[in-house]
């Protein structure tokens, strides 16, 4: 048995500097924990509101498939096995040691087939690995190196699931190769973790889902429901390559709206830090992603008789502009983090009045209102519930002794499920207007002429890149989300942590990233962003696209033994 752990049993973390990116995982689940830490610090008098009904955020019973009334050896053994621990951190270990990094903005694969060629080295590692599931199931390659698994099921009524994960990872630093404590291609196993690029973010689920598929094909399982498992390529520079083209081939094969589920990776179970209690958190929605481009040109000219202002300082006064001018927070019945926060006052054991407040901050303004402020005092909470805008780039000027004739700004939004691209794009021109007009220059909007151009200049507004509009919230409250439910509890409370003193929830939660998901919207409702293995802070553990990645291998049992549970009991 696997003990929960507690703060003095928790891994040691490595306290040398890292670098700590807003991770697509760890973001939706420590947000919302970091929100939750600060509900607890309201005045009494902000909890004077009546209670609400019970019905909200249901508890699902546990979900355990009908072989595991017969015979439980298996998913044991996945768990607890010595010889089984073994061989699934080697098989994990010489994922990692496929070197499958890319960049961002990469060129396709006919025009550029010597940067992908290193995944065929990774596909002959699927092949070799998991030689019963090539063998046994229908193998498409789509783009090339997109790989799609089909375990044909006997009921051709049934919607098939849908398992996805990415080859790729994110690249290597070269000037922190010296910080590594083991390389970062070497999937070194220490025993307790198996360290390296793409250990956490994320092989080990690619290497769960197929471990799962072949445990289950070797002991003679053969499914009603047919299961899909979708593998792109270039997740971590947006899909455009792998699962931009595997979402229409799946369309076409099974028809829109033709999967039962998609299971992606997201989120998984962490400790909340109010109760102490274990909850599982599944992305059910997805941040919306917006790169603007604001450029200006204007006269150069020897710098020794400058203007008033340089298309320099005038482009920062679109930047000063924009950061005052920044989104409201707003947190509705279309966020997942209202289901968070109300399944947890729910089921967590709050002080009586927080809890009275959570639970009507859905249709009680002043509640509402004291949520939100608690939420917005720390970045991690307040841009699950905010539109964020970053100035990530400004460029102008090429000497010193010239006037800059061109300055670019570039700001990145991540769009909360409240607001529309129109609206971001519509405040994005009121403030540059707002300095066109004081400067008497032009502006063109989208292609569209706001202003004519000026012998001053003219400002110029676009996409950078294509945006993706939030994701569409997949429900939390149906059949296809009781299933997950109830295997989540199943495996954790029945397998993993059978002393568990409360049950374990199944949560909704927002992702501030995007996933592969954007281009799998049209295959089915019941997206979950969901990696169900515990951990007590993604970011600082497991290292997600930092220096010193890793995973636990006990994580990497869970998500197996959930993949293996689950594959069964949904049919």
């Amino acid at each position: 048995m696997v003990q929960l752990p507690d703060d003095e049993g928790s891994p040691e973390v490595n306290s040398s500097p890292e670098k700590q990116t807003w991770t697509k995982r760890a973001a939706a689940a420590l947000g919302a924990v970091v929100a939750l830490f600060l509900l607890i610090n309201w005045r009494p008098v902000w909890f004077l509101v009546a209670p609400t009904s019970d019905n909200v955020c249901p508890l699902y019973e546990p979900l355990a498939p009908a072989s595991f009334l017969e015979d439980n050896s298996t998913v044991l053994a996945i768990l607890n096995d010595a010889q089984f621990r073994a061989s699934a951190a080697r098989k994990l270990s010489n994922a990692v040691k496929v070197d499958t990094q890319i960049g961002d903005s990469q060129p396709g694969v006919d025009e550029a087939p010597e940067l992908w060629i290193q995944f065929e080295k990774f596909h002959k590692y699927l092949n070799t690995t998991f030689a019963t599931v090539m063998n046994t199931a229908k193998v498409s390659y789509v783009n090339t190196y997109g790989v799609v698994i089909h375990w044909e099921g006997s009921d051709k009524s049934l919607k098939p699931v849908l398992l996805t994960a990415h080859q790729d990872t994110v690249p290597v630093q070269s000037d922190t190769l010296d910080k590594w404590t083991h390389p970062p291609l070497s999937g070194h196993y220490d025993g307790q973790y198996v360290w390296g690029r793409g250990s956490s973010d994320c092989k080990n689920v690619l290497v769960a889902i197929l471990e799962s598929m072949e445990i289950l094909i070797g002991r003679g399982f053969e499914p009603r429901r047919s299961v899909v498992v979708a593998l792109g390529f270039d997740e971590e520079a947006s899909g455009t390559h792998g699962a931009a083209h595997i979402g229409p081939f799946l369309e076409k094969e099974f028809g829109h709206n033709g999967f039962h589920v998609l299971i992606d990776e997201g989120p998984g179970l962490t400790k909340d830090t109010i109760s102490g209690q274990l909850v599982a958190i599944a992305g059910t929605g997805e941040k919306g992603y917006m790169d603007v481009s604001v450029e200006l040109t204007t006269p150069g000219g020897h710098s020794s008789v400058p203007p008033d202002h340089t298309s320099i300082g005038i482009i920062s006064e679109v930047g000063f502009e924009l950061e005052n001018h920044p989104y409201s927070p707003l947190l509705t019945s279309q966020n997942p983090m209202l289901g968070y926060l109300q399944c947890v006052a729910r089921h967590g054991d709050l002080p009586r009045l927080q809890k009275k407040a959570m639970l009507r901050a859905g249709f009680d303004k002043f509640a509402n209102k004291k949520v939100v402020e608690s939420m917005v005092k720390n970045p991690m909470s307040r841009y699950l519930i905010q539109t964020s805008q970053a100035l990530d780039v400004i460029v102008g000027g090429e000497k010193a002794n010239a006037l800059p004739e061109h300055a670019r700004l570039v700001v990145n939004h991540r769009v909360s499920v409240e607001t529309s691209l129109e609206t971001i794009m519509a405040n994005i021109q009121s403030q540059v207007e707002k300095i066109a007009e004081k400067h008497d220059l032009g502006l063109t909007v989208l292609g569209e002429s706001i202003r004519p151009a000026t012998e001053k200049g003219c400002f110029v507004v676009g996409y950078q890149s294509p945006p993706t509009a939030t994701a569409p919230v997949s429900p939390s409250n149906d059949t296809v989300w009781s299933e997950v439910a109830g295997v989540t509890r199943h495996v954790f409370e029945q397998l993993v942590y059978p002393n568990l003193t409360h049950p374990l929830v199944l949560v909704p939660g927002m992702m501030p990233a995007n996933t592969d998901t954007r281009h799998y919207w049209n295959l089915t409702k019941n997206i979950y962003r969901y990696s169900p293995y515990f951990s007590a802070d993604l970011v600082k553990d497991n290292r997600i696209h930092s220096v010193d990645e890793r995973v636990s291998v006990d994580s990497h049992l869970q998500l197996t033994a959930f993949f293996y549970e689950y594959i069964q009991a949904v049919n």
